[in-house]
């Protein structure tokens, strides 16, 4: 490999070489002198960087993640570092939570997600360190003494490792926290924590609308209650514990339904509800109808080994361009699963103005 390094003089790095370098290559090295690093710079160290890593790591491959995805999370990390390498400010972004911060604290989030370990993510860190001194100083040159320029790579690096390794943390409290907020004989959230999402989702609706007289995004939230029918008299045939296993089944029912972004959560005794962001009424409509449809042809065992079948009714409610508070919208969906109710169960009704609103 020909030999490529970056000296510093008068606190501003400059290019040498130990021997004539091609002018493509000069250009790709005095772009990111500018902090402008060249995408075939870049090409180079992902290559030999996610070839080690998967090396280092056995071959091991988690959740579909390929070699060229692997490239792909780490190229705008990459990217922030060596734009530090010539500009303070970029260094600077990475404690200051700006786009080389974001971009660090991501691919962290990825990996959690992936299913790597924290020490695995470092050691990729690590390796990145290795290909980038590989690729920009000449370790049998002059450049190698330049400890200035060593110490930035490593500070770069080692900034870029911190973001990425907060994001575990971050991440790892709020399952903690969702954890303890969950509803322990259904799985789903509980009651308290239902409502504080739902305010601050109520909160984010107001915050993206735009000031009045201008134009802005269509902001939706819709909430769905929904409701066991008649379970009091499943309750008092079969017993508690065949009511448990309802609740318990039906709960699954529901969780299996929701989208990831949504929130399901146990209201009440028999009663559930599901947040759903960013999700119009036709929408939210089809997840209720889905819902409503799998526990009606679901067989729940009873005593005896004989089986019942159970119905639910539902009602849903949207916050639109209209303002409303958490609790307005919980009154509007309410009063439509009341109207399911007497309408005679087993459906899911839309609210609209002419029904009641029981706010709690």
């Amino acid at each position: 490999m020909r030999s490529r390094f970056l000296t510093l003089t008068a606190g501003k790095p400059r290019l040498e070489s130990v021997e004539a370098m091609p002018a493509s290559e000069t250009s790709a090295l005095t772009s990111l002198a500018a902090g402008r690093p060249d995408a075939s710079l870049l090409d180079t160290i992902l290559e030999d960087w996610s070839w080690h890593v998967r090396v280092s790591l056995g071959g091991r491959v988690r959740h579909g993640v390929t070699l060229r995805r692997v490239r792909a999370n780490m190229r705008p990390v990459l990217t922030h570092i060596l734009a530090a390498l010539a500009d303070r400010q970029a260094m600077r972004d990475f404690d200051a939570g700006g786009a080389a911060f974001g971009a660090a604290h991501h691919f962290g989030e990825l990996r959690l997600q992936q299913g790597f370990q924290i020490t695995e993510m470092l050691h990729e860190f690590r390796q990145l360190r290795r290909e980038i001194v590989l690729q920009i100083v000449d370790t049998g040159g002059e450049a190698a003494e330049s400890i200035a320029l060593v110490r930035k790579i490593d500070d770069a690096v080692d900034r870029a490792a911190i973001a990425a390794a907060g994001s575990f943390h971050a991440i790892e409290v709020k399952t903690l926290a969702e954890l303890v907020a969950q509803d322990p004989p259904t799985g789903l959230y509980d009651y308290g924590y239902f409502w504080e999402r739902l305010e601050q989702e109520v909160q984010r609706i107001r915050r993206r609308r735009r000031p009045r007289g201008r134009p802005g995004e269509q902001a939706v939230l819709c909430l769905l209650l929904i409701d066991i029918d008649l379970f009091k008299g499943f309750n008092d045939r079969f017993g508690h514990l065949a009511g448990d296993l309802v609740i318990k089944r039906i709960a699954a029912i529901l969780a299996a339904s929701g989208r990831r972004s949504d929130v399901v959560a146990r209201y009440g005794g028999d009663e559930f509800a599901l947040i759903l962001p960013d999700t119009p009424t036709e929408g939210a409509m089809a997840i209720a109808e889905r819902i409503r449809a799998a526990v009606a042809t679901e067989s729940f065992a009873s005593t005896g080994g004989s089986t019942a079948r159970m119905t639910v009714s539902g009602g849903c409610a949207e916050i639109g361009a209209e303002e409303m508070t958490a609790r307005e919208l919980v009154g509007r969906a309410d009063g439509a699963l009341y109207i399911a109710k007497s309408r005679g169960r087993n459906q899911i009704v839309m609210y609209d103005v002419s029904m009641p609103s029981l706010t709690p």
